[in-house]
């Protein structure tokens, strides 16, 4: 009876810490899964460095920051760049008068249904409005937030360090972890790097390389508040079944409504045909070297996981759904 009651107290006793580490750690849950993934992407060059230096710790101090701060440094300056390019690219398209051009055009697809062209127009002026604004009080916000950023970036870096240096031994502890046999948990280890790969270096490497092209051609063609659309196509780029063109597309028909026809159709065809380029050679090559991923798995995974942690949930959303159904495969398997 005595050994029961110390063995429900030592069980209690684990929660209990279990869930105050757990709010612990909540305010940098965020910072501990971005150091994760730089680490990971990190990992072959501190590999490289180590051989040359002999010293892991200053090899891992070296690359973390370096890269975190370079990364600071670029997302800082262009937040603020982008919020008054939206606020002026906003004012421009009052002075042109876009959503009337765009009425008008609509009025002659939809002959027969004025009402339906101007509802269109409507909801196209509102959606539009609503992301510039959504954009600007988003990187307002990260203005005013500066002190937790700074904090959250301090935590990364840290983490990141160790991370780096301790990665095989972290590795190798949660692999004894795992309640499974080892063929199943080899599968899970596989599967695990084959959706990082695939997610950071076939659609957010990949997409970051397809929207900072598609970014060359309005600076190229003279595009109106050209890093605002830069960061857009970025972002859009690392979605499935989404991409740059979303971007490019709309911007060049702004430009030809605005009378600047030459530069307009000109930025189109670039994006057809280099930006389209990277869609169709380049991502597939690099999606099926590094580990293939299920669309939808993707899809899903990736905008869940932005919902629900932040940017680094592009990587770990699409993971976790992966290892939901490698549960269901093997509790099919088993039964």
């Amino acid at each position: 009876m005595e050994k029961d009651v110390k063995k429900i107290l030592a069980i209690t006793i684990f929660l209990a810490l279990i869930v105050l580490t757990f709010f612990l750690i909540k305010p940098f849950i965020g910072a501990i899964l971005f150091a994760a993934v730089f680490a990971y992407m990190l990992h072959p060059i501190h590999k490289r460095l180590v051989k040359l230096i002999k010293k892991p710790n200053l090899s891992a101090g070296i690359i973390t920051f370096v890269f975190i701060a370079a990364v600071a440094v670029m997302l800082w300056f262009i937040a603020q760049i982008a919020i008054k390019e939206a606020f002026n690219l906003y004012l421009s398209i009052q002075k042109i008068d876009i959503f009337n051009i765009i009425n008008n055009l609509l009025s002659r697809i939809f002959i027969d249904a004025p009402e339906l062209s101007r509802q269109l127009t409507i909801s196209i002026q509102q959606t539009a409005t609503e992301a510039i604004n959504s954009f600007m009080n988003s990187a307002g916000t990260v203005i005013t937030d500066a002190p937790k950023l700074f904090l959250q970036i301090f935590v990364t870096f840290f983490v990141t360090f160790y991370f780096l240096r301790d990665g095989k031994k972290i590795i190798k502890n949660l692999y004894s972890l795992f309640p499974f046999e080892k063929k199943i948990k080899d599968r899970f280890l596989k599967r695990s790097a084959d959706i990082a790969n695939a997610t950071i270096f076939g659609q957010i490497i990949i997409g970051i390389i397809q929207g900072i092209t598609a970014g060359i051609s309005f600076y190229l063609f003279g595009a109106p508040s050209p890093l605002f659309f830069t960061v857009l196509a970025v972002f859009l780029s690392i979605l499935p079944f989404v991409g740059a063109w979303l971007v490019w597309i709309p911007v060049g028909l702004m430009m030809i409504a605005s009378g600047d026809v030459v530069n307009g159709i000109l930025l189109m065809v670039y994006g057809l045909i280099i930006v389209g380029l990277i869609d169709d050679v380049i991502r597939p090559h690099i999606v099926g070297k590094k580990g293939k991923i299920n669309p939808a798995i993707a899809l899903v995974g990736m905008l869940g996981g932005l919902a629900l942690i932040g940017p680094v949930g592009l990587v770990v959303g699409p993971i976790i759904i992966e290892y939901i159904l490698i549960f269901i495969q093997i509790y099919k398997k088993r039964k």
